[in-house]
């Protein structure tokens, strides 16, 4: 892709500095890379088009990806994607959602039970619109399957690869609890595994 130059970013003299130049960021930001933004995201783990195959995720862990909002937003949706679906999924225990840095439960879905039995992009809706800050923030899916859906993720090499110089505190993928029916209100992120998985996943 041809490199595209942004000049000059700002007329010189400009009071009004604070407008063009969030403009003149985010246009070089954008300029030769997509963006989340560019397809409606408020933010994403990866741009989307590197998903290598997906992988099933284990019944009863929640499984967490980690993404990063830049300035204060309202976030409405969580998202993934479905490349195989599962079977006998568990009506009332299928659930993504949001959590902050320090495990937190900022937001959930309802029961994904029906909309998890078929492939695809999945934008899903949290039960209230959370405002946040910048920061970093997860999203949760949380599955409940005789043969768990397969989500859309990238790298699947050694978990301290994806993971660098991360602990299971501030990991970008990771799992667990365990045994859950249910997304709980609040996690210790410490007690996290981290995962080689890079689960694709998304805020809109």
């Amino acid at each position: 892709m041809a490199y595209v130059p942004y000049f000059p970013a700002i007329a010189v003299g400009s009071l009004n500095w604070g407008t063009p130049l969030n403009t003149a960021i985010a246009n070089l930001d954008r300029a030769n890379s997509s963006t989340a933004l560019d397809q409606g995201f408020i933010s994403w783990q990866f741009d989307p088009a590197t998903n290598m195959v997906a992988t099933a995720l284990t019944s009863g862990t929640v499984t967490w990806s980690k993404l990063w909002v830049r300035q204060p937003t309202t976030i409405t949706n969580v998202c993934a994607s479905i490349g195989v679906v599962g079977a006998s999924l568990t009506a009332g225990q299928n659930f993504a959602g949001l959590y902050d840095s320090a495990g937190t439960r900022l937001g959930v879905t309802a029961d994904q039970t029906a909309a998890w039995g078929t492939a695809g992009f999945k934008e899903m809706a949290l039960t209230a619109p959370v405002a946040v800050t910048p920061g970093y923030y997860y999203v949760a899916i949380l599955a409940n399957a005789a043969t768990v859906p397969s989500f859309a993720r990238g790298s699947a090499l050694t978990a301290s690869i994806p993971n660098a110089k991360l602990t299971a505190t501030d990991a970008r993928f990771a799992t667990g609890p365990t045994a859950q029916t249910s997304l709980p209100a609040s996690v210790t992120m410490s007690t996290r595994t981290l995962v080689a998985n890079a689960l694709w996943a998304a805020v809109s």
